[in-house]
């Protein structure tokens, strides 16, 4: 059964590993490796915000992956989700995901916002079954990508 947490600062060394993963920074929209300095500045600035999110996710107490919502507007939010290379081709995603929303605060008439390069054909195929719809086609650092969009209203509200 996967599990989510909020991350804490134990987590560092473990998504430092993951986010320099090759497959992630393939799918990076920059992506050079990311410094130890670098991450743990990022790091730190992450759980010290109230704008942003990260939840680990688990099986059996081992981190198999993670979401992180940070919120750029009253009522919108960025995705950023990936698993550890290990966890890939599972069928994790759609539960992550999907727990992942359901925990994160929502105002009324949320927006959900995934930018997913062109190419990976996995985050377009989860993205789509977690009911986000392709907003449009980019260019963001050279590269291009579909914005997803998913709206939700608080439940009950509407």
């Amino acid at each position: 059964m996967i599990t989510l947490r909020e991350a804490e600062q134990s987590d560092c060394t473990t998504l430092y590993q993951w986010v320099n993963d090759p497959v992630i920074r393939s799918c990076a929209l920059k992506d050079a490796p990311i410094t130890l300095q670098n991450h743990l500045t990022w790091f730190n600035k992450q759980l010290a915000s109230l704008n942003s999110k990260i939840y680990i996710a688990s099986i059996d107490g081992k981190p198999i992956g993670q979401v992180r919502f940070n919120q750029t507007t009253l009522n919108t939010y960025e995705i950023d989700t990936h698993l550890s290379p290990c966890s890939r081709g599972n069928g994790y995603g759609k539960e992550i995901l999907t727990q992942a929303l359901n925990l994160i605060e929502k105002s009324i008439d949320s927006t959900f916002i995934a930018t997913i390069l062109i190419e990976n054909k996995a985050s377009i195929k989860l993205f789509e079954t977690c009911n986000f719809k392709r907003e449009k086609e980019t260019t963001i650092e050279n590269k291009k990508c579909f914005i997803y969009i998913r709206k939700e209203a608080l439940k009950g509200e509407h």
